[in-house]
């Protein structure tokens, strides 16, 4: 439903005003064609039906390649030629129809090859107004963002819903009581019914005045509903037959301005001249009353409704705080989060949440990073770990140096992403786009096929009528406004993006980003996922995985003396050791005399003896007794590197290191294919390594010794033979891999999460998440096709219901009406659907 009115220009534009020539970059690449991605924001659009007008004006200008609306959003993308056509002049022609328009940003790239990548060259950004050139001033700190002014136009445009739906219900109550009753006001009040019989001439002269006062105090009520708590859908149905666009509004106006139209002209040409007639054409003043009063309702619901929608960006960005409390000349101040700059040091007190990212230099803390990364327990953080904004300081106070600000942290690119993925066009909703920018014209055809079948063969619906004639042509008109009333274009365009918007909302607080609607339709169709092993199966780093101690030496001693040995090294071996002591709370003894040597290992004197740590050779200095000979097989044939260690020449045992397998693992695995997915696994690492891993996790499909270029052929091997295939990797040397599948996942710590390559992007290593986003997008892409079963269904059977088919045999027609509310509640059963995965998608 809906537009809205041009009233709405200043204020709830939210933006700010740039220089014109600052929003536009231009890169020359030689010989390709430019490029320019300009950014409308677009204020007035309350449905889909409204993002289809805005979207077939923008692409209609001289210049444009493509637009894309998002309505949840209030903007517009379109793909422009920069030397045939003006941003300024897209949004002066968004202002013509009716909706507000403001150009944001515009960014230029290169055309790119099909079925590659664009690349986009960085541009400056900044909100200009429509109309005004030049001069402006750019965003400055304390702006309201996107969804604060998303939320604040929609509660001001709700409160005048409100004002108007509580005068139209104040008048239609009455109007409908006097038209229902309009039959007793033909009776000869004031006269007995003897004079009546005596004189039938005054019998008709107080039938008349009794349809007079019917018809006056009906119009009275019934005028201030349609001309001014219905002005606004007026007003975009002009503007829009002005641009030669239509929509909801359009058939609304249509149906509504016809009752209305043709009541006033019973009224002024019947009524009047012949006050004693007996026998008037029907009015239908209530029939207008009352469906503006619905679409008042309706309107209100369904934007309470998506207003629900934009949650989940609502509560990414309310996480990062407002202030900041920053380390200046020597003292802590609190200043705007937007005032903070790379560099600065920031303090977090245990309950603050992190303003912006960076990288801690004093102080340690356990901090709560599930709203960004799914993690179900806080992280201790120390010198030199990173830290993000959002995440939630739960104990000790940290100090930290800024390295993202503003819309580079991590935080701010989620958000961006969970807007960006709104935006995108699923497969799926490529028929319902299609249908509804036709569904007007449609409907106007069908409302004019029910008038005239009506008016040429209805007559012979109503045999026992006086006037059959007269029956149908009433027949005729009610029938043919019931049709524009019910028909609803809004539930056809609604049926994706508020899935899709939710589902992405629901993913992305757990950890898991979805670029686009594409995204979800193709992870819900994936029969096939290739997951690379490091970073993803497995850690990534050395860890350990077996202690293995002498005769007489506990697990505990010999990590102890070992860990203790190592806690100088900067070997990667020699910090798992470490890194397994600290876990397992193991006290580490007191070392003196620490040498390193390259290629061997460590030594130490630890309460006077010397103890070696490393390779067989280096720690025994001699022959190698053969059952440490034998253990050292035995790992080997696991894929495992032993660390051997001795004390004054005596064993104390060896310790197994090995990238060890992620918590999740195996019990992911099962879950992927349990949902009927095959599961393979493509890895660098030599055979026996990749079978040791797979075996372990349960994974029968091994692809070893992979270069980068091999896992991406193995990926269009799979495709060849009929597979949907989601690729899992890191997202850097699995590049070509991810853009080769039909769906490529990368798994990020925070840092790479706009891997171009993806269109998943896991904020944690874990093939859990994996399984979860499976999980998601099978959920999302069933709530569309019932949401598109269920628009396309109401459409193909309200209609003809509308149209009177069921009257020759049940004589039973909807009206306008019961047109109105069938409307009205379509549209929010899809929304309310879509709000439904806020809990079904969650396992």
């Amino acid at each position: 439903m809906s537009g809205n009115e041009h009233g709405h220009a200043h204020g709830q534009g939210g933006g700010q005003h740039g220089e014109h020539g600052g929003a536009h970059a231009h890169a020359h690449a030689a010989g390709a064609p430019q490029t320019e991605i300009s950014e409308l924001k677009v204020d007035g659009m309350t449905c889909a039906s409204c993002a289809a007008s805005v979207t077939r004006v923008l692409r209609a200008q001289p210049g444009v390649r493509d637009a894309q609306v998002d309505f949840l959003m209030g903007r517009a993308k379109v793909e422009i030629d920069p030397a045939k056509v003006d941003p300024q002049a897209l949004a002066k022609a968004v202002d013509a129809i009716g909706y507000h328009a403001q150009v944001k940003v515009a960014q230029v790239r290169a055309a790119a090859p099909q079925g590659g990548h664009a690349a986009h060259a960085a541009s400056a950004s900044g909100d200009m107004h429509a109309g005004h050139g030049g001069a402006g001033h750019v965003h400055h700190p304390g702006a309201p963002t996107r969804i604060e002014e998303l939320d604040e136009w929609t509660r001001k445009e709700m409160r005048s819903i409100r004002w108007k739906l509580t005068l139209a219900v104040l008048l239609c109550v009455p109007l409908i009581w006097i038209a229902m009753t309009s039959h007793s006001m033909m009776g000869g009040a004031g006269a007995s019914g003897a004079d009546h019989a005596a004189r039938p001439d005054m019998k008709e002269m107080h039938r008349g005045s009794a349809q007079l006062l019917s018809l006056m105090l009906q119009l009275a009520l019934a005028t201030p509903i349609v001309l001014w708590c219905g002005a606004s859908i007026f007003r975009v149905a002009w503007k829009g037959l002005l641009q030669r666009t239509a929509n909801m509004d359009s058939l609304v106006a249509l149906g509504v301005g016809a009752a209305y139209g043709w009541s006033v002209f019973v009224v002024a040409t019947e009524l009047l001249p012949r006050m004693g007639a007996s026998t008037l054409p029907p009015v239908y003043f209530e029939a207008a009353g009352v469906v503006i009063t619905l679409m008042l309702v309706g309107r209100w619901i369904e934007m309470r409704a998506t207003m629900r929608t934009r949650d989940a960006v609502r509560g990414l960005a309310a996480l990062q705080p407002p202030m900041a409390r920053v380390r200046r000349g020597g003292a802590d101040v609190d200043v705007p989060m937007e005032q903070v700059v790379h560099g600065d040091l920031v303090v977090v007190r245990p309950g603050d949440r992190v303003p912006v990212d960076g990288t801690v230099e004093d102080g340690t803390s356990e901090v709560d990073q599930s709203m960004l990364t799914g993690e179900s327990v806080p992280v201790t953080k120390r010198a030199g770990d990173a830290i993000m904004a959002g995440t939630l300081n739960t104990s000790g106070a940290i100090v930290f140096r800024a390295s993202k600000v503003g819309a580079d942290t991590v935080l701010q690119q989620i958000v961006r992403m969970v807007q960006d993925a709104q935006s995108d066009r699923a497969p799926v909703a490529r028929l319902a786009d299609t249908v509804s920018a036709w569904f007007t014209l449609m409907v106007l055809g069908a409302s004019v096929l029910t008038f005239v079948l009506w008016v040429v063969f209805g007559a012979a619906a109503f045999p026992d009528a006086a006037s059959p004639r007269s029956e149908a042509l009433m027949m005729a008109f009610t029938s043919a406004i019931a049709v524009l009333i019910i028909a609803c274009p809004c539930a056809l365009g609604l049926a994706t993006p508020t899935a899709i918007m939710v589902a992405t909302g629901v993913a992305a607080r757990r950890g898991i980003l979805v670029k686009g609607g594409a995204a979800l339709e193709a992870l819900a169709k994936a029969d096939t996922v290739v997951l690379d092993k490091t970073g993803t199966i497995t850690a990534g780093k050395p860890a350990v995985v077996g202690l293995h101690p002498a005769a007489g030496v506990t697990e505990e001693r010999l990590l102890a003396v070992a860990a203790a040995a190592e806690r100088s090294s900067e070997h990667p071996l020699g910090e798992a050791i470490v890194r397994a002591a600290t876990e397992r709370g193991v006290a580490l003894p007191a070392v003196a005399d620490f040498r390193s040597t390259a290629g061997g290992g460590v030594e130490v004197r630890i309460d006077g003896q010397a103890v070696r740590v490393g390779t067989p050779e280096f720690a025994y200095g001699a022959a190698v007794p053969a059952d440490v000979v034998q253990l050292l097989a035995s790992e080997r044939e696991q894929a495992r590197t032993a660390v051997v260690a001795t004390s004054g020449g005596a064993p104390l045992g060896v310790i197994s290191i090995a990238d060890a397998l992620l918590p999740d693992a195996r019990e992911a695995v099962a879950a992927l294919r349990s949902m009927g997915i095959s599961v393979a696994m493509a890895s660098g690492d030599a055979q026996r390594v990749a079978e040791r891993i797979a075996a372990e996790v349960g994974i029968d499909r091994v692809h070893a010794g992979m270069l980068p270029g091999d896992k991406a052929k193995v990926v269009s091997e799979l495709r060849a033979q009929g597979r949907q295939v989601a690729m899992v990797g890191d997202g850097v040397n699995d590049a070509p891999a991810l853009a080769s599948a039909n769906v490529g996942i990368a798994v990020g710590g925070g840092a790479d999460i706009a891997a171009d390559a993806a269109e998943l992007v896991l904020m944690q290593p874990g093939v859990m998440r994996v399984a979860e986003a499976v999980h998601v997008a099978r959920a999302t892409m069933r709530t569309v096709r019932q949401n598109l079963w269920w628009a396309f269904g109401y459409n193909i059977i309200g209609i003809p219901l509308a149209a009177g088919i069921l009257w020759p045999w049940f004589h039973w027609n909807p009206g306008p009406m019961v047109a109105a509310v069938s409307m009205s509640f379509s549209s929010v059963a899809v929304v309310t659907n879509s709000l439904r995965l806020r809990s079904t998608a969650r396992r």
